[in-house]
């Protein structure tokens, strides 16, 4: 159901964007733990985890499942959302860091440039572990302003 008076989402979305986001947060995360502190020790060295390639492959896929998510709110969230000053800021801050995390993604896939790639990587992560308070903060407050 579509709340039309109201910047509430659908429970199809609220059920999309948590579980889509869960899964982003905690296959980002498992990577970087996975990638930076628990390497496999071979007969030439320490390698890369083998799970790392499919913690990749499932934060690819959750990607496109909250990309699909954020589309679905900006058609009326974002719009009716607006009205509340409360949630402004961090509406437009939620937003600014989806942007932020697409941009710095696509460069990590595309760009060649070692360099580029370990400032694109930097700036993912962080902005990325970042994004789960932010986004419990504004889930949690939306659900307050409805309530009272």
């Amino acid at each position: 159901m579509l709340h039309l008076k109201t910047a509430k989402l659908a429970r199809w979305q609220v059920r999309l964007l948590c579980w889509g986001c869960a899964a982003l947060w905690i296959s980002g995360v498992a990577w970087l733990l996975l990638h930076n502190f628990i390497q496999v020790q071979s007969d030439f060295g320490p390698e890369a985890n083998p799970l790392e390639p499919w913690m990749l492959r499932i934060h690819g896929a959750a990607m496109q499942i909250v990309l699909l998510g954020l589309g679905s709110l900006l058609v009326v969230h974002v719009w009716r959302g607006w009205t509340y000053r409360s949630q402004r800021a961090l509406g437009i801050s939620l937003l600014s860091v989806a942007g932020l995390l697409i941009v710095s993604g696509f460069l990590l896939y595309y760009v060649g440039d070692e360099d580029w790639r370990g400032v694109a990587s930097t700036v993912h992560w962080i902005v990325g572990i970042l994004a789960l308070p932010m986004f419990l903060l504004h889930y949690f407050q939306g659900k307050r302003i409805r309530r009272g």
